[in-house]
């Protein structure tokens, strides 16, 4: 069956058919229900690369990330469910999702992937921190992009992100609310600006109340993140409590805590950020700032695909609000 076979099934002329099963506002719509049906009975499915012809396009999106030395962003507990999000999404528009993973580049050595260089994709979805001279090149390339949980010091991105400031302050408050007057911090890496904005929001809450803060920031390279640059945190006089900058610290952290024989959370409260998977399952239970992740990524796409649209749009950030979950790793100092 083809679109010959609709058209003809449906009662209408070729061209109103294909109008109508892509989308044109200039056919009833009624026309266009009925021509659906008759589509959709037959188990008629157009044609992305005859589409792509007609309308200039490919029916391809790109997502592209970053493999950092140790971490495989496929497998990451964060990440794989914003793709999960990517690519319900996708599926739900009938576009493909094209993945490409790039070796992590310094400075000046940023490289485009194929699918950028060949224009085999409409649009793109730029996954994770990224040096600022891979965005540079991703903007320079001509295809619409926005950026998923990836901040950009240059050109304007259009960007999907976690509220990390509103995420940092409820954090602060709960610790308050505690009784914990000596609290830590233990920060992500001082150039990516999400844990930047997590790590500033919590300074600036805490202060907000009174609350002395011990930060601990990561070494500059963070090549093995060996447990090491964390101990500091452990000095005497100890915090009560300390905010981790994601909930892999705060795993790594538990455990270091348990290993010196503290009892968490009775010897030390811990609070995490994103809520990734394991956090209901660790031993304690995690206390934690849960991210939208599935959302993200679906909203990565909408607003993707209103640009290859309309590329002229100017550039705009959604924040997506966090919520605090309450768990078993914090109690009252």
């Amino acid at each position: 069956m083809n679109i010959y076979d609709v058209a003809r099934l449906a009662g209408v002329s070729l061209s109103t058919a294909s109008k109508a099963l892509n989308g044109r506002k200039d056919v009833k719509e009624s026309t266009r229900q009925r021509v659906v049906e008759v589509a959709r009975r037959i188990d008629y499915h157009p044609s992305h690369l005859a589409r792509g012809l007609a309308r200039r396009r490919t029916g391809n999106l790109g997502l592209v990330a970053l493999r950092r030395p140790l971490d495989t962003i496929i497998v990451n507990p964060f990440y794989s469910r914003v793709i999960e999000g990517v690519e319900a999404e996708c599926m739900e528009r009938g576009v493909n999702m094209l993945f490409s993973v790039q070796p992590w580049a310094a400075e000046g050595q940023a490289q485009a992937p194929k699918m950028v260089r060949e224009k085999s994709v409409d649009g793109l979805l730029l996954l994770g921190g990224m040096p600022q001279g891979f965005l540079d090149e991703m903007a320079s390339c001509g295809i619409p992009a926005v950026g998923v949980d990836c901040f950009s010091r240059g050109a304007a991105l259009n960007a999907v992100q976690a509220d990390n400031a509103q995420g940092a302050s409820l954090a602060a408050a709960h610790l308050a609310g505690l009784g914990h007057r000596l609290v830590g911090m233990l920060a992500g890496p001082a150039d990516d600006l999400s844990f930047a904005q997590r790590r500033d929001a919590f300074i600036q809450a805490c202060q907000q109340r009174g609350l002395q803060v011990r930060l601990v920031e990561p070494p500059g390279d963070y090549a093995a993140d060996e447990p090491a640059w964390k101990l500091p945190m452990l000095r005497e006089p100890r915090p009560t409590a300390v905010f981790c900058a994601n909930d892999d610290h705060a795993f790594h952290f538990t455990r270091q805590c348990q290993q010196a024989g503290l009892s968490v959370p009775k010897d030390i409260s811990i609070i995490g950020f994103d809520d990734v998977d394991m956090a209901c399952y660790f031993h304690p239970p995690l206390t934690t700032l849960r991210v939208p992740k599935r959302e993200m990524g679906a909203q990565a796409v909408q607003r993707l695909m209103q640009l290859i649209e309309k590329p002229d749009q100017p550039p705009q950030a959604l924040v997506l609000p966090v919520e605090l979950v309450l768990r078993e790793s914090c109690a009252a100092a």
